[in-house]
């Protein structure tokens, strides 16, 4: 497995400035940012719009709304999704949603995550998993 695939991302943030921060994180290791969404609605239509390989969500937004309903949703709709947030859930609650991220986060470590995220969500094994992402489920032997 080729470990530097350019990725179509969404993110969840509802911080402007965090969201600018992640954008230019996942962009500086070569993946594009089809959008930016700050609350479920917002994020549902976007992966509508242009169907990401990968949503990376926080757990707070705005208006109230979760994270945790926004990659459900997400992921009901076969859209794998790790979590970036200061809040990790203890459980993912969905076979694709792989494991979080704390915040404050590493750019390193953030490409990473999503590369190792994307192989665990297509079946695969990553060559790395980095410590900065825990996952909700073991990987095979």
């Amino acid at each position: 497995m080729t470990d530097t695939r350019t990725l179509d991302l969404l993110v969840i943030e509802d911080e402007a400035l965090v969201a600018m921060l992640v954008e230019d994180a996942l962009t500086l290791h070569g993946h594009r940012v089809v959008g930016i969404a700050d609350t479920v609605a917002s994020a549902l239509d976007l992966a509508e719009q242009d169907r990401p390989d990968l949503v990376v969500c926080d757990v707070k937004l705005a208006d109230g709304d979760s994270g945790i309903t926004a990659a459900t949703a997400l992921a009901d709709r076969g859209v794998p999704c790790i979590f970036l947030s200061g809040n990790c859930p203890a459980d993912g609650g969905h076979p694709l949603i792989i494991g979080c991220v704390a915040k404050p986060f590493h750019t390193g470590s953030l490409g990473a995550a999503v590369q190792a995220a994307y192989a665990i969500a297509r079946g695969e094994t990553p060559e790395q998993v980095p410590a900065a992402l825990r996952l909700y489920r073991e990987l095979p032997a």
